[in-house]
């Protein structure tokens, strides 16, 4: 990768910009303790994330629809009955899916060197409430709702090239998902990092290796900062 032909950024946003693991649980972990359910933390963050698999790779829906099915499916799970708007509590609680603390501070910071995209497993009015949160303009988004299908389909990157208007060369893709972003992103020829949020085992599929590995987003803007400083 040659950092100094680097024009955009392009990011995934939830797990990689947003703390979606710590802003689920916060909200779920009250949701069942209600119900008189009881989950760790760790088995609740599963539950989900299985269900998000499964129901972003069926047929495409909204995703406030997939995330009503999942709340619906972790009941069923649990064998206790919710009312139906209850199903909606992620959606409705969207401005509590919070920041990581170094996420708005270093999109602030990149903002002033590179284009910023983000390419994102949601729908646009979910990700306007998060963008209020975040504290930069991008000058790209694309969203699952907008393409019609979720990634790790290549059709979200390939729309997202498209936009852009750059070659892959010119796009460095960031990232915390393996599955939805880094594998993906590798068989299509995209420069990527690794964001590895949540201190995952090192990988050893030589199909899911990233070009870069960064902790956090506050050690990548150190990294490209850098780098530029060599060119």
């Amino acid at each position: 990768m040659d950092y100094s032909k680097i024009k955009l950024l392009s990011f995934d946003c939830y797990g990689t910009l947003i703390d979606w693991r710590k802003s689920l649980l916060d909200i779920l972990e009250p949701f069942f303790r209600d119900l008189h359910v009881s989950f760790s933390r760790d088995e609740l963050f599963t539950a989900f994330l299985e269900a998000d698999r499964r129901l972003t790779g069926a047929a495409f829906m909204p995703y406030r629809e997939i995330l009503a099915e999942i709340i619906q499916h972790m009941a069923n799970a649990a064998k206790v009955t919710i009312p139906l708007k209850s199903r909606y509590i992620l959606s409705e609680k969207f401005d509590q899916w919070l920041p990581f603390p170094d996420t708005v501070e270093s999109l602030r910071i990149l903002k002033n060197h590179y284009k910023l995209a983000i390419i994102s497993n949601v729908d646009d009015d979910l990700f306007a409430i998060s963008n209020k949160l975040l504290g930069v303009d991008f000058d790209f988004i694309v969203t699952a709702k907008q393409v019609g299908s979720y990634k790790p389909s290549h059709e979200n990157f390939i729309m997202a090239q498209e936009k852009f208007g750059l070659d892959l060369e010119e796009i460095l893709h960031v990232a915390q998902s393996i599955f939805h972003d880094i594998r993906p992103g590798n068989k299509l020829g995209w420069n990527n990092v690794w964001v590895n949020r949540y201190h995952e085992a090192e990988l050893t599929d030589p199909a899911e290796f990233p070009d870069l590995e960064v902790p956090d987003l506050a050690s990548l803007v150190k990294i490209l900062k850098i780098e530029a400083e060599k060119s």
